[in-house]
């Protein structure tokens, strides 16, 4: 039996939801809900926004996690804290400047409601590794166990799908319980 190839699993780009890059947390979000509701009900929900550049080319993933990280303002950054701790400040110091002012300022609904006019170029996570639509499963698992929830799909070194984990991970289960061993 030949080994199940990436193009066999991965969504194509029209299949996912994506967005511009200057588009706001809020509209992305609106734009996954669409895509949830119009997804095959054979397939699993989708856990990411792909983010487009200007040319149409996809940048950057808005994930789960990407989304929630942008409620966490950054109001201390780390060259920040090497400065302040060059002016004298001790570390427990800076640590407690960074706990008091940092974690939900001015109530959770205001700080969700203010994340949703974030840009989503400025919350996203860049693409980085991607794989060929014609390797084979087996490399795509190798991927994915490195932490990864997804992977953009390429032709000819363009995004053209994404592969989920959920899709590789049904594919794994369903030949596991038809094995005869």
């Amino acid at each position: 039996m030949e080994e199940k190839k990436v193009h066999d699993l991965m969504l194509l780009l029209d299949e996912y939801a994506t967005v511009p890059s200057n588009s706001t947390i809020k509209e992305a979000l609106e734009v996954l809900s669409k895509a949830q509701r119009d997804l095959h009900s054979d397939r699993y929900f989708h856990r990411a926004v792909l983010v487009l550049d200007e040319a149409g080319q996809v940048v950057g993933k808005l994930s789960h996690w990407a989304i929630l990280r942008s409620l966490e303002p950054e109001l201390i950054k780390n060259d920040d804290e090497a400065s302040l701790a060059r002016a004298g400040l001790t570390e427990d110091f800076i640590k407690s400047i960074k706990e008091t002012f940092s974690h939900f300022a001015g109530g959770f609904e205001q700080i969700c409601r203010a994340a949703g006019q974030i840009e989503v170029k400025d919350a996203m996570v860049s693409i980085g590794e991607s794989i060929d639509e014609n390797a084979p499963l087996s490399e795509a698992v190798h991927q994915m166990v490195q932490h990864v929830m997804s992977i953009p799909v390429t032709r000819k070194g363009e995004v053209v799908g994404i592969l989920r984990q959920s899709d590789i991970f049904e594919a794994v289960a369903e030949l596991i319980r038809s094995s005869d061993a």
